[in-house]
């Protein structure tokens, strides 16, 4: 194969990277630290290089062109192999490995999947240690950035700028209430479900996550849930729920753990809600470490063979095998 790279510099691509990342040419002079008019002449470059703006100010900021749009997975690809050419002289070898990794891990996702993660981890790499730690959304870019967390497993509809994200799976909110709870006796109307009382769960810090979904949905109906508990974790959620009146509409995987814990049943809300697509988050300061490249592929792994089975047509989750 015959290529012509006479005059072209490779670090561009390093920077449109960056630029494409922030969409703020100050922010991607800052990420790579260079001058600010190094990265707006290395713009310049790259504009005339792809014949293409490239980025376009809007009154929102600069967002990047369509072209940009579809060159961005390119570049990481070429980026990434430029990476293992250079760096990677030895093969990972996981078995070898000792290290510890600091996650976030909410209480959903321990609940669903550690298990799983942890089996992998004994087995494959029995000396790399996993310090979990809860979440704190208002310094989840700042804790990434600093080196404070390696690594977030968790439902996050709107992460910083300045992480990576890779999708693992996808759930779907579900009810639940005492098996004998007055609910199950008739069909379930809206006005009905506002006027139980509810158990709400604000994982940290205020964050509304899971209930944003509900309380969205239910102010496109002009609807409103009475709340009469709010607390931050789903401990203790399927005990309350079973000796009392309350119920609660959680993630479908984690209320299907509840059933062998408690005599609850589960029920469909009735109004429309927009699922949860759980997301793998880093930073680049871990990118390109084999470790932790091994440990996200892991999970990724875990979450695709164990955790993302379909729901079959009454509702429940396909047993696994």
């Amino acid at each position: 194969m015959s290529t012509n790279l006479k005059g072209i510099d490779l670090n561009l691509l390093v920077s449109f990277d960056a630029l494409m990342r922030e969409c703020h040419v100050t922010r991607a002079a800052y990420r790579l630290d260079v001058s600010q008019s190094s990265m707006s002449l290395a713009l310049s470059k790259l504009r005339v290089m792809f014949h293409d703006p490239l980025l376009v100010k809007t009154p929102k900021g600069m967002v990047p062109t369509e072209r940009a749009r579809q060159l961005m997975p390119q570049v990481e690809d070429i980026l990434r192999s430029l990476d293992m050419l250079i760096h990677e002289q030895q093969p990972f070898d996981p078995a070898s490995a000792q290290a510890s990794v600091t996650m976030i891990v909410i209480d959903y996702i321990d609940f669903v999947v550690m298990q799983h993660l942890m089996d992998e981890l004994q087995r494959q790499a029995p000396n790399v240690s996993l310090s979990i730690v809860g979440p704190n959304p208002r310094r989840l870019a700042e804790v990434m950035s600093s080196g404070e967390i390696d690594m977030a497993l968790t439902y996050f509809p709107t992460p910083p700028d300045n992480v990576r994200t890779r999708p693992l799976f996808s759930d779907r909110l579900v009810g639940i209430a005492r098996a004998d709870h007055a609910l199950f006796e008739r069909p379930l109307s809206l006005e009905a479900y506002c006027q139980y009382p509810h158990v709400a769960v604000k994982p940290a810090d205020g964050a509304d996550m899971y209930n944003a979904l509900i309380d969205t949905a239910m102010r496109n109906v002009g609807q409103q849930r009475r709340i009469v508990l709010s607390k931050p974790t789903f401990l203790g959620v399927p005990f309350l729920i079973a000796q009392s009146d309350l119920v609660a509409t959680l993630p479908e995987r984690i209320a299907q753990r509840f059933l062998d814990l408690a005599p609850i049943r589960i029920f469909e809300p009735p109004l429309t809600l927009a699922p949860i697509n759980v997301v793998l988050m880093w930073h680049d300061r871990t990118h390109n470490s084999p470790l932790h490249r091994w440990l996200r592929d892991t999970i990724a792994d875990v979450c695709a063979t164990r955790i993302s089975r379909p729901f079959d047509r009454s509702g429940r989750l396909t047993r696994v095998k």
